[in-house]
């Protein structure tokens, strides 16, 4: 394996340890790939609005630690139902489409397609965007669309 492919390699595994932290609900998987300043924003969400300031953000670990402990008490389980990765050739950006299905502890299931982004280096995540559907979201988690109105399904 090439010196490239290595560096591509690890960053993948970066990445996965994520997505398979929320697969297993392994907090510690995923805090081992978190570094202390990453930043996860969540550009479309259910306000509608994608202008800075407008959409959820949680930037140092202390504030991605919340966002993962709010996730993990919402979702009983997590199936990853597919992920294809593609890695940059430097080895610091990997995209990730993926599909979930998600058992919330409500009962509802959750169905929705992501694409991350994650910016990595020294094998930590600097950087995750995360796109999917917001309004599927919000339905599962049961915030408000466009600070007006909340669904109960779809």
């Amino acid at each position: 394996m090439s010196k490239s492919e290595t560096v591509s390699q690890h960053a993948r595994d970066v990445a996965e340890c994520w997505i398979m932290g929320d697969v297993n609900k392994d907090k510690a998987a995923k805090l081992k790939v978190v570094a202390d300043d990453m930043v996860l924003e969540i550009p479309f969400n259910e306000s509608g609005r994608t202008e800075e300031g407008a959409f959820r953000r949680y930037s140092g670990k202390r504030e991605v630690v919340e966002f993962i402990d709010a996730a993990f008490a919402a979702e009983k389980s997590v199936r990853l139902v597919s992920a294809e990765y593609v890695v940059s050739e430097d080895g610091r950006t990997v995209f990730v489409e993926a599909r979930g299905e998600v058992e919330m502890i409500s009962g509802k299931m959750y169905r929705n397609r992501y694409v991350l982004r994650f910016d990595v280096d020294g094998g930590k995540i600097k950087c995750l965007r995360e796109f999917y559907n917001p309004i599927t979201s919000a339905v599962a988690f049961g915030r408000q669309i466009a600070g007006q109105v909340t669904l109960d399904s779809l």
